[in-house]
Parts: structure tokens; sequence; C-alpha cells
């Protein structure tokens, strides 16, 4: 894929995201995408199981947003730079909601073949979000 094509279909992807459209979301992914937490080991796989993912992230976090820093486009996909928002107020990445508010800087990889993101691994310090919830 071209860099142009690899960028229109990342910002169809976060367009989704922001909506909280999971159908939208899921229109942009392969038949089988993988969805990876590397700071905790958590590995979805599949639409149901991505969906599952998002299901969970939108009710721990309600008012979460993701505050765009850098993004990388590439020929093989897109490398984003973000930052994470909201209060935590459900259970998310195993950890019992805190009511506290989180800023976590995240990377995130989402390689792309054919047209379609293949998934994403998702990169940030466990540390810094234990501490922001109280919890070191």
């Amino acid at each position: 894929m071209s860099i142009h094509a690899n960028k229109r279909l990342w910002q169809k992807y976060v367009l989704a995201e922001n909506r909280r459209s999971l159908e939208g979301l899921l229109a942009t992914l392969s038949a089988e995408p993988v969805y990876e937490v590397m700071a905790t080991g958590e590995k979805h796989v599949g639409p149901e199981a991505v969906a599952a993912f998002y299901t969970g992230l939108f009710a721990a976090m309600p008012d979460v947003t993701f505050d765009l820093v850098n993004v990388y486009i590439g020929e093989n996909g897109v490398v984003e730079e973000s930052v994470l928002v909201g209060t935590h107020t459900g259970s998310l990445f195993g950890l019992a909601a805190t009511g506290r508010p989180v800023r976590l800087p995240l990377t995130i990889v989402f390689p792309i073949e054919s047209g379609q993101i293949l998934g994403e691994r998702l990169y940030f310090d466990l540390d810094s979000l234990h501490r922001q919830l109280g919890l070191r």
C-alpha cells in the first residue's frame, strides 16, 4: 500500500474510534486482527475479541480520548504517539476502578497489509499507570 492510502485508512480508523463506532473501526481491520497490550501481555485475536477490548475500554473510561502527539506513516503501517486521557471508573487492564484521572503516554503500532489494519501493538509504561491510579 502507498503511504497516502495507509494514512487514509488510519484516519478512517481513528475517526471511528473517536466516534465509538465499533462497526466502523472493525471495517478497517483484517478478518483476524490481533491486538496486543505489550505492558500486560494481553492478546485479543479476532473481531469479537477486539470489539470486547474496545467495549471494555469505553466502559472503564467513558470519557477517554487519545490526544495525538505525532504519527509516522510508512508503506507497512502507521506508528502513533498519543496520550490516553480519561477517568478510571471501571476495570481496565485487570485493574479495579479507582475514580482517578489518567494521562498515559502511548505508542501504538498499526501494521497494514492489503488495505487492512492487521491489529495493534500498544506500548505504555505500566508502572506509570499504577502510580497514577494510586496503586504504587
